[in-house]
């Protein structure tokens, strides 16, 4: 299925997906016969021009599977660019591909309109962006079969990127890095940390940092009646109508049937707005309000890309398609984020499950630091949600953690949100900022970064 975002003239979008899938048939013949002396993967550097000549695209390719692309970008801070972090990013199954919105939308070094950004992270960071899972952004499968299922798959190919990765920059093997996961890139992260780890190869992972995470939705869930009702967005019939379908969401799980679980969960938008009286609200980003037609037409993923095309209307596929691929030497046999429902419609069965069980394995078995950010106008990781399974994790430092005071976050002297810092836990309450905390309050989020990686 094309995403609705990618916008090219019928005929000549015609032509161009059968050139398309012309030579998706001429890649299989060659590239599907995989044997015991096929190399793990191996790497194409692409060679973009313009302003994007000096960052560095690439695609690794796992043979009998698919391309995963991820791009990096060295920072402008002074000195060798290994002694300062890598931040990698990753978005995952409902999100917006990091190609896209972490890097043209938020803090990569160049904005959707190629032109510099001064507050981007590159300014201190070295910043790793990978389209995953696969399928997702430029990152594209042999064949929709070749999607994987389940986040622990996923994981593997990160794995193999990764590899990759150190591969190419090889300067960067003692580098530290961070792995940022928002959304149900969270739960990414949390499975390549993990993975890594149970690999006994854990590079130079420093942190795992979770943003609005989808770590245990069914849980989280749990608070959305009560979160709404509270900012009266719905009344007590409204709340109670919210409840009886997360009341279901979670007896599915209880049962034994995340796929149903999966299901309904992708009927919240429309259950918040009509049945329980919410009329217009995006629940991503609920300061928003939804249009009539965005209404009664297909919610995207909670309203994340209809927020994003209110900011900027250039920030959509057929901008990377018709813009940024040529830029960046990507054949245009590729198209953005061509196989997105097909990856949501792979994962249906596996989104709802919780990954609360990684969280504690890294606090347990691993030195690496756990960081949760939450800002506090998205409803579906809603932030008396999130503390449910925060406040109830099993591992050594939970009394230390609860026992830490809330502390303020104040930058130029105005409350941007609060923290509780322990050893190994960190969370921050983000004020006026929905799903995407780094665009909505890059103020804050600033000041975060900086308290998570100490520089």
């Amino acid at each position: 299925m094309v995403s609705k975002n990618v916008k090219v003239g019928g005929g000549v979008f015609l032509v161009a997906l059968i050139l398309a899938g012309v030579g998706v048939v001429i890649w299989a013949l060659i590239d599907n016969e995989v044997t015991e002396d096929t190399p793990r993967y191996t790497t194409e550097k692409l060679e973009p021009t313009g302003v994007l000549s000096g960052t560095h695209p690439v695609f690794t390719k796992i043979p009998g599977v698919g391309n995963m692309f991820w791009w990096f970008h060295h920072t402008k801070a002074l000195g060798f660019t290994h002694d300062h972090p890598v931040i990698l990013w990753l978005d995952g199954v409902t999100g917006i591909p990091p190609s896209l919105l972490a890097n043209f939308g938020m803090f990569g070094r160049y904005d959707i309109n190629l032109v510099e950004r001064p507050n981007s992270w590159v300014n201190r960071y070295n910043l790793l962006f990978i389209d995953a899972p696969l399928g997702r952004g430029f990152s594209h499968p042999l064949s929709v079969d070749k999607i994987p299922k389940n986040i622990d798959e996923a994981a593997e190919h990160l794995v193999i990127t990764l590899e990759s990765f150190y591969e190419v920059m090889v300067h960067f093997k003692d580098t530290p890095i961070y792995v940022f996961g928002e959304g149900h890139g969270a739960q990414l992260a949390l499975a390549l940390v993990k993975k890594l780890h149970q690999n006994g190869n854990l590079f130079t992972v420093k942190g795992v940092i979770l943003g609005n995470g989808l770590i245990a939705p069914v849980q989280t869930l749990t608070k959305l009646g009560f979160y709404l009702e509270e900012l009266a967005y719905v009344d007590g019939n409204g709340r109670r109508a919210i409840e009886s379908l997360t009341n279901m969401i979670s007896t599915a799980e209880q049962v034994g049937r995340p796929d149903f679980a999966g299901q309904l969960f992708q009927t919240l938008g429309r259950a918040v707005n009509e049945e329980a009286g919410a009329v217009a609200v995006n629940l991503g980003h609920i300061v928003q309000k939804l249009t009539n037609e965005s209404l009664h037409g297909t919610q995207d993923y909670y309203g994340q890309w209809e927020y994003l095309q209110s900011i900027d209307s250039k920030l959509n596929a057929n901008t990377m398609n018709m813009i940024m691929r040529p830029l960046m030497g990507v054949s245009s046999t590729i198209f953005y984020d061509f196989h997105r429902q097909n990856v949501v419609n792979a994962f249906k069965d596996s989104l709802m499950i919780s990954a609360v069980d990684k969280v504690e394995y890294i606090l347990n078995y691993t030195d690496i630091t756990v960081s949760i950010y939450n800002g506090n106008l998205d409803a579906v990781s809603n932030t008396p949600g999130q503390l449910e399974w925060v406040n109830n994790l099993k591992w050594y430092g939970q009394p230390e953690f609860l026992e830490k005071p809330r502390l303020p976050i104040f930058v130029n002297g105005l409350l941007e949100g609060y923290y509780r810092n322990s050893t190994g836990l960190q969370f921050y309450w983000v004020n006026v900022a929905g799903l995407s905390a780094p665009l909505d309050n890059p103020v804050a989020m600033d000041t975060i970064l900086r308290g998570i990686i100490n520089d």
